[in-house]
């Protein structure tokens, strides 16, 4: 049986003082990481459980701006009026997460630090063009979360640092939200594609501002800057999200993998992508006054 040593600090100051030990790894709800431990593809010989520091679950928005800390959990996203009621999109993310025990322990701060291509929050936390605060014992940073992730299982987390919370600005004025996931089954599955849209219309009914980001389509999830240019370029009409769809495949390099192949996959994310765009136009269209 492999050993490692365990902590579970209860402030943020015991917290960085474990994460400057050789080998340490935090651990928050454990949805991911005790089955990569399991499996033994993970190499840390310390464990920091951060569940008990105080400060890390909350949902609140102050001065204009929303903030969510790291140990929120999708359950947390799924209930709050706040996110329900200025982010659909991202409690509608966290409600494609796994099942009800996942949802009940999964955080937000694990979705985002594994750092796979397949996180359900990414997308949506992306069009909202959200950034990461990253704290560590010498500093604290903003980082926008387009530039957070590396590469599968790579963040720009250095040692001795950790995601505090993510913040974005609530969506105003003619604005439509929308996430769509394709997986192989209904509940438990992992994002064969995903796709979420935040657009905002002018006076005109025409698109002012284009957000599009993707899942499980690249070594990371992005956004397309491909398709945003196009829809902000170009009058509305009923064949723009189907020309965007066909612009996001420029940014896009998807995988063959157990899930599906890469051809499968261009196919769901030019589906996915016409969907939300669809979607987010139509609900904006609705808000326009």
């Amino acid at each position: 049986m492999r050993e490692f040593e365990y902590y579970q600090p209860k402030t943020n100051g015991e917290l960085l003082a474990a994460l400057a030990l050789d080998g340490a790894r935090v651990v928050a709800g454990g949805t991911d990481i005790i089955p990569r431990w399991r499996k033994e593809r993970l190499s840390a010989t310390c464990l920091v459980d951060i569940s008990a520091v105080g400060g890390l679950r909350f949902i609140r928005e102050e001065e204009g701006v929303i903030e969510i800390g790291a140990l929120s959990t999708h359950a947390d996203l799924i209930a709050s009026p706040l996110i329900q009621n200025k982010a659909p999109l991202l409690a509608q993310a966290a409600a494609s997460v796994g099942c009800t025990q996942t949802r009940q322990r999964g955080t937000l701060g694990g979705n985002l630090v594994n750092a796979s291509p397949a996180a359900d929050l990414a997308p949506a936390l992306l069009a909202l063009n959200a950034s990461a605060w990253l704290m560590s014992a010498e500093s604290e940073r903003c980082v926008p979360l387009a530039e957070f992730w590396l590469g599968p299982g790579k963040t720009v987390l250095t040692p001795g640092e950790f995601l505090r919370s993510v913040t974005f600005l609530p969506p105003q004025g003619a604005c439509g939200l929308a996430f769509a996931k394709l997986g192989k089954r209904s509940g438990m599955a992992i994002a064969v594609a995903s796709a979420a849209a935040y657009l905002v219309l002018d006076e005109r009914g025409n698109i002012h501002t284009a957000r599009l980001a993707l899942g499980s389509l690249a070594p990371m999830p992005k956004r397309s800057p491909a398709a945003e240019t196009l829809l902000t370029t170009a009058a509305y009409d009923e064949m723009l999200a189907d020309r965007a769809a066909s612009a996001a495949l420029i940014d896009i390099s998807p995988i063959d993998d157990v899930r599906a192949s890469a051809a499968y996959r261009r196919l769901a994310c030019k589906v996915l992508v016409e969907r939300v765009l669809k979607e987010a136009y139509n609900q904006a269209l609705g808000r326009l006054s």
